[in-house]
């Protein structure tokens, strides 16, 4: 499989393409919504193990709220029972090994495909809630991504060429205003 390489940022854009004939998604970790909120599916299942996080959610997006640890969502859904399952800004909060356990949950309970977004490699951000919600736990990135974590799941992969920089307030405050960009990796899969 390839790996496309993009300059821009508007990967949501791309997502939407991807989504465009979904009827249902499950968010993982939705925190406030903002990206849950541009989803196309009319039916918007968003999951977060913060409830004030749900709580902001359901005043942006409109969204079934489900407050669940990511770790249980194979308890929760049947398999192939949503059309679409994504982790966006999600997988790098986990340890690597919870993480591509969750994956493989994630695409038993998706119908159509599973899409995750998330720095490429290790982005060291720490416990810093942007939103002042009292999240300061669930924001310390655990692990770090690569295109071959992926492509060994059979996904297709969109590179981000210098995603984070410093535009964004955490990588400033990790790196420095100084510091070289991070790419960001956009990848999904249909369930086999």
């Amino acid at each position: 499989m390839a790996v496309t390489v993009v300059q821009h940022k508007n990967f949501i854009d791309i997502i939407k393409g991807l989504m465009k004939d979904d009827q249902s998604v499950l968010d993982i970790g939705c925190g406030i919504g903002a990206t849950l909120k541009e989803f196309p599916c009319p039916i918007k299942l968003g999951l977060d193990a913060h409830e004030p996080y749900l709580i902001k959610a359901g005043a942006i997006a409109q969204i079934i709220p489900l407050k669940l640890k990511a770790e249980r969502i194979g308890e929760v859904f049947l398999p192939q029972s949503i059309d679409c399952v994504t982790l966006i800004d999600v997988i790098e909060h986990l340890k690597k090994e919870v993480g591509s356990e969750i994956l493989s949950q994630a695409e038993r309970i998706a119908s159509k495909k599973v899409i995750v977004f998330t720095p490429r490699g290790f982005f060291k951000q720490m416990e810093e809630d942007h939103y002042g919600l009292g999240g300061e736990e669930f924001q310390t990135h655990r692990s770090g991504w690569e295109v071959e974590d992926f492509l060994t799941r059979g996904y297709e992969v969109v590179l981000f060429s210098q995603f984070h920089d410093q535009s964004n307030s955490a990588f400033v405050k990790a790196y420095g205003k100084e510091a070289e960009p991070i790419d960001a990796l956009l990848a999904w899969k249909e369930p086999s």
